[in-house]
């Protein structure tokens, strides 16, 4: 049995490997409860943005840790590898001061392994400066191993008054931890 997500006219869509219609994919950024920094979590598929809202709080949020919600659609993402040997790693040329300024959001992964965390805001005209922007600014010194840049204005968060409604309900769903089963003594240590 299989599951199809609904046509949605009007929407933009990705085609999967077998010819059949997905929704857009959206990268989320979650900001855990004591944390001070938004970290990538994983992507999730949706129409629009307050449908990825609630599926990466269904998805992210099991245990009520989660304060914060950031969703930005996966085309809107510019990223720089250092393995990346092409024109696109190197830096722009610097800008001219023609163009709008926009604001951009920097994520960095420091080490392989770990996630990418958002690192500031700056201002730059296009994806290109922001990216090099971010690497003079944030990965000093070979610190960084990747660079994420995202125009502010593609960053759908959740509303900070809506914060108890949205994460609180997963706090008193104990029962989801495993510190209430049994493990039978057959099973040995786990």
């Amino acid at each position: 049995m299989s599951y199809s997500v609904p046509h949605i006219a009007g929407e933009k869509e990705v085609e999967a490997s077998g010819g059949e219609r997905l929704w857009p994919r959206w990268e989320v950024f979650v900001r855990q409860r004591g944390g001070l920094f938004h970290t990538y979590s994983e992507s999730v598929h949706a129409s629009d943005a307050e449908t990825a809202l609630q599926n990466a709080r269904d998805t992210y949020f099991r245990r009520g840790e989660g304060v914060s919600i950031w969703v930005v659609p996966s085309e809107d993402v510019s990223v720089w590898e250092p393995e990346a040997d092409d024109a696109a790693a190197q830096d722009p040329r610097p800008e001219d001061g023609s163009g709008s300024t926009a604001l951009w959001e920097v994520f960095v992964r420091h080490r392989r392994g770990l996630n990418h965390l958002h690192a500031g805001s700056l201002p730059a005209t296009d994806a290109g400066s922001a990216l090099a922007k971010a690497r003079r600014a944030f990965v000093a010194r070979e610190e960084g191993v990747s660079v994420w840049v995202v125009p502010a204005s593609a960053v759908h968060a959740a509303d900070p008054e809506d914060a108890e409604s949205l994460f609180e309900p997963f706090a008193d769903k104990e029962y989801r931890q495993a510190v209430h089963y049994e493990i039978p003594e057959e099973v040995g240590y786990m």
